[in-house]
């Protein structure tokens, strides 16, 4: 194999991961000035009160999401390379048909939820019915199908523009709502719009620049195009089980430490977390780029030169991760006090910890796009569980005498011991391409 053959994926990442990357780094830094707005309109805690209705509307969209963006890629980039158009869209029909049973669970999982813990956190029936509307709208915000098509098909700028709208518009809102005079509410309605309008954008980019014939389908043989992929049921059930174990140490962890102390503390959290990912945020887009393009390599030109592009990867996440924990480190307190007011300083513990989480997350970013690329779905949701378990039999253990700081301990605990569990299975699937897959 000719050494521009081994360049040009690696050219394609740095392409399409750019693109990425520079829609993740404009949220990231709107994300920081929105958030500081937010949080010295409403105090910490009105802001904990926020946090945790977002939170719980994150992790229900979480939990009843397929993933159908890396079904799509899974499944479909054989289809695009083979232009093979009619199996392509029976595959979309599929996922939309996920999304939208995605949907109605979530749906029934918001209301049973929202009605049963309304109590707990002192929601009355007016708010409940709030909470109830917004995670509804953010499921009806689902794009992973929208954003599985435009990856695969390497239009990563288009879906980069798109995500883009989400900070933007949020910015531009929360200033807004500032200046008629900010509340829960009013933020509430700018999360909302941001999430629906960067879908429907997405939507009007593929529908005008790409067709998918999906007319051509009989979407009442949907029962057979799902026969068709003997494995799929096992794949969408990992990934989605994966992102719901994930889910833990992100959004549900915040409902938690809301309910176990209070919403300022939820609040301080959920900003620490907030900060602590950012730069894991910003190295998604690489990761992305990373799933696609080692799907694209395998299928073309082997797994030897697959791997090797993710060798040079991880050394480039390794560094990155360190950058980000001398950051922490050195400007951690004082920008928090800067940035978001003397009341936040109580969140620095957590800023570092779950900074420190973050960090290990971008050194092993490169890992579960390759297991995943390779049917190892299974292998990927036992490393999430093995994580996710520690976490979870800490924090009864932390929680009493820490609060907060202990279920950030948790977390980066957790997250370590992930990181540990997808490098054993990166490692053990080199070792030996014959193994079964489960």
């Amino acid at each position: 194999m000719s050494r521009s053959s081994i360049e040009k994926p690696g050219i394609r990442i740095l392409k399409n991961g750019g693109w990425l990357l520079g829609g993740k780094t404009v949220g990231a830094v709107l994300s920081i000035i929105y958030l500081a707005m937010i949080t010295r309109n409403l105090g910490p805690e009105n802001f904990g009160k926020f946090a945790l209705i977002f939170s719980f509307a994150q992790a229900i969209a979480g939990i009843i999401s397929f993933q159908t963006w890396q079904i799509i890629i899974r499944y479909g980039t054989k289809y695009v390379l083979e232009k093979a158009v009619d199996d392509f869209a029976r595959l979309i029909m599929l996922c939309l048909a996920l999304d939208v049973i995605g949907i109605l669970l979530g749906t029934v999982l918001t209301l049973t939820a929202v009605y049963g813990f309304a109590g707990y956190f002192g929601w009355d029936a007016a708010y409940s019915l709030k909470i109830s509307i917004f995670t509804f709208v953010i499921l009806l915000s689902t794009r992973g199908t929208a954003i599985g098509i435009l990856r695969v098909h390497d239009r990563f700028r288009d879906a980069a523009l798109a995500d883009s709208l989400v900070p933007i518009i949020r910015f531009v809102g929360v200033g807004v709502a500032v200046f008629l005079g900010g509340s829960i509410d009013r933020f509430l309605f700018v999360w909302a719009f941001s999430e629906m309008a960067a879908t429907a954008i997405m939507w009007i980019i593929i529908a005008r620049t790409m067709p998918l014939h999906l007319g051509q389908q009989n979407w009442r043989h949907i029962g057979r195009y799902y026969r068709k992929y003997t494995d799929l049921t096992r794949f969408a059930a990992f990934t989605n089980l994966g992102s719901s174990l994930r889910l833990m140490s992100q959004q549900l962890i915040v409902l938690i430490v809301g309910f176990y102390t209070g919403p300022a503390a939820a609040g301080f959290f959920r900003l620490g977390h907030q900060l602590g990912q950012v730069v894991a945020r910003i190295a998604d887009g690489i990761s992305f780029a990373i799933y696609t393009e080692y799907s694209r390599i395998t299928q073309s030109a082997g797994s030897g030169a697959a791997r090797s592009m993710i060798g040079r990867t991880m050394r480039v996440t390794a560094v990155s991760a360190a950058i980000l924990l001398a950051i922490l480190l050195l400007a951690g307190k004082p920008l928090i006090i800067m940035i978001f007011g003397p009341d936040y300083a109580p969140a620095y513990p957590l800023v570092l910890l779950l900074g420190g989480a973050a960090a290990v997350q971008v050194a092993a970013m490169a890992l579960e796009p390759v297991l995943m690329t390779h049917g190892r779905a299974g292998w990927v949701l036992i490393a999430n569980a093995v994580g996710v378990g520690v976490m979870a039999l800490l924090l009864p253990l932390l929680m009493p005498e820490l609060e907060a700081t202990g279920a950030a301990i948790a977390v980066l605990v957790g997250a370590a011991l992930t990181a540990i569990s997808l490098a054993l299975a990166f490692r053990f699937m080199s070792n030996d391409q014959q193994t079964p897959t489960i």
